[in-house]
């Protein structure tokens, strides 16, 4: 995010999520949101990394944990299978249509953490 930025807020249903390998092995989670008309996905980052020789071989990663941990704290629930139909705050790095997502979090009136992305450090 540079200086000049501005964080703009936009409230969002999570229609579905996704946990697992996509179409090239890679761990890696998703939460699909609506904006009521447009909608997009969150997420998205390696949960795992190359073992050995072969990128076939991976191995989960201490980040890949925490992503799904910290997940689920800005949606305020306690398994991967609640953050289905939660409500939340997608923060996005300029305007609401075209900006970049940077975190998400609960609506101020649930429980749950903000999870800002540039919070973790990539580690593989």
């Amino acid at each position: 995010m540079t200086k000049e930025s501005t964080v703009t807020e936009q409230i969002a249903k999570i229609e579905s999520t996704f946990l697992g390998r996509e179409d090239h092995g890679i761990m890696t989670a998703m939460l699909h949101v609506t904006y009521g008309g447009s909608g997009q996905g969150l997420g998205g980052y390696t949960l795992d990394s190359p073992t050995g020789d072969s990128d076939r071989r991976r191995s989960g990663t201490a980040y890949g944990m925490e992503w799904v941990i910290r997940a689920m704290d800005a949606c305020g629930v306690d398994s991967w299978e609640k953050i289905a139909g939660r409500t939340i705050i997608v923060y996005k790095d300029g305007d609401e249509r075209n900006g970049k997502v940077i975190g998400f979090g609960p609506l101020p009136t649930e429980r749950g953490t903000p999870f800002m992305f540039d919070s973790m450090a990539f580690e593989s």
